[in-house]
Parts: structure tokens; C-alpha cells; sequence
């Protein structure tokens, strides 16, 4: 990418919470409703966790409206990968740190990750790529939770 490198910091595996809540099995650890209780906690925690990562960086400006999210699709393992553009409205190359959340059918929060691009020049559309860390199913949608230009 030309001096660009975009790379993924903070994944969030949820699958083996989730899928025992989902299907609503209790292995003797609780009943099902405790085990949608931890994924909530999960995912809450999932969502802590990028934002924390986004918190460490100071004087950056919120840059949310500067990234679109394309259509969702799948690579070769199953994961979903979804186009981002990110268009830098400031007056110099700017480095960007991205938090997409991928959503089920539902609307659940089954995935979350937060990419990190440098030196985005002004005023052209940038492209990166946002890719779960495992694989999802059904309907996935991706969105944009925060972004921080610095």
C-alpha cells in the first residue's frame, strides 16, 4: 500500500462464549441465561478493550464521519472482511486508528477489531480492509464504532 500499512491490534474472539448461549446448551456450567450473561460481559468487554486502545492515543480528533464501511463479504476461511475508505479531510497526511464492529443478523456484536493506518493523505480516498479474526456466519454487517485521526 505504499507506505501505508494497515494492521489489526485488538481482535476479539467471542465464538466459544457466544455459541453455547446461542444454541442454548448448559455443559454444567450454568444455566442458559448465565451463559448469555458472560457473553454480554463478553462482548461489553470486547468493546472496553477497543476503546481503551483508541483512549491511548492523545491529540487526535474524532474522524468517524471520514470513514465509510463498504458491503460485508467473506474470504476463503469463512471471515468476514469489510472494504473501508477513509477520506482524510485534514490539511496533511494523518495516521488513523479504526474501531469496526461486526453485527449479526440481530444486530449483536459478534466481532470487534481496531486497524491502524499511516500517513493517509489529504483529501483521497484511502481503502483499507477490515477482517474478523474467525469465522462468522449468517447475515454480518460491519460499522464503524469510533475513529481517531492523529
Amino acid at each position: 500500500m505504499s507506505g501505508r500499512r494497515t494492521r489489526t491490534i485488538c481482535a476479539v474472539g467471542l465464538m466459544a462464549v457466544l455459541a453455547p448461549a446461542a444454541v442454548g446448551c448448559s455443559d454444567g456450567g450454568g444455566a442458559p441465561s448465565s451463559q448469555v450473561s458472560r457473553a454480554s460481559a463478553a462482548i461489553a468487554s470486547a468493546r472496553a478493550s477497543a476503546q481503551a486502545e483508541l483512549n491511548k492515543i492523545k491529540g487526535g480528533s474524532q474522524a468517524r464521519r471520514e470513514v465509510k464501511v463498504g458491503r460485508v463479504s467473506r474470504d476463503g476461511a469463512g471471515r468476514a472482511v469489510a472494504p473501508l475508505t477513509v477520506t482524510n479531510r485534514a490539511e496533511h497526511p494523518a495516521n488513523y486508528a479504526i474501531e469496526v464492529t461486526f453485527r449479526n443478523a440481530s444486530g449483536d456484536v459478534v466481532d470487534a477489531v481496531v486497524l491502524h493506518l499511516s500517513k493517509v493523505p489529504p483529501n483521497h480516498p484511502t481503502p483499507a480492509t477490515a477482517r474478523s479474526h474467525r469465522k462468522l456466519t449468517g447475515r454480518t454487517t460491519a460499522n464503524v464504532g469510533a475513529a481517531v485521526r492523529y
